[in-house]
């Protein structure tokens, strides 16, 4: 199986959407608990912050890599297509 960068970069969104799932939801489970849980909760706050802005840009470039992509069949090198 021969990984484009199109499917890498779905693969991509898809897992930085699912470890953000599970961020926020770690973040409302550790809000409940005692003063050291306040740091992890900071932790995963700062890192669903970075997800969230990651997560558009990779999208950003998905639309990129969408328009670079020869159709299929279509040869870029090849005069005939």
């Amino acid at each position: 199986m021969t990984l484009t960068p199109g499917v890498l970069l779905d693969t991509s969104i898809a897992q930085l959407r699912t470890l953000a799932a599970f961020l926020a939801e770690e973040m409302g489970e550790l809000r409940e608990k005692a003063e050291p849980a306040n740091l992890e909760a900071r932790a995963c706050k700062e890192i669903l912050l970075t997800i969230s802005v990651l997560i558009p840009k990779l999208q950003a470039a998905r639309y990129v890599v969408a328009e670079d992509t020869p159709p299929i069949g279509k040869c870029m090198g090849c005069d005939g297509g």
